[in-house]
């Protein structure tokens, strides 16, 4: 079950990221200016990056017991 937690945790993080990048890029945001989408891009990004950065720092001390 802590394997399947693990590969989940990886593709919520594999998913802000793309999400990301389509806000970025999609026309389907055309509604938005360009500075919001940009910083709503960031804003998943630097989300991503912590939970990338939380998910290692865990796996780290369970690989250290």
């Amino acid at each position: 079950m802590q394997k399947f937690s693990k590969y989940f945790s990886w593709f919520v993080i594999l998913l802000y990221f793309v999400l990301g990048v389509y806000v970025l890029v999609s026309p389907r945001f055309q509604y938005l200016s360009k500075e919001v989408k940009i910083i709503f891009a960031i804003f998943l990004f630097l989300y991503g990056g912590f939970r990338m950065a939380r998910l290692w720092t865990k796996t780290r001390e369970n690989n250290g017991e």
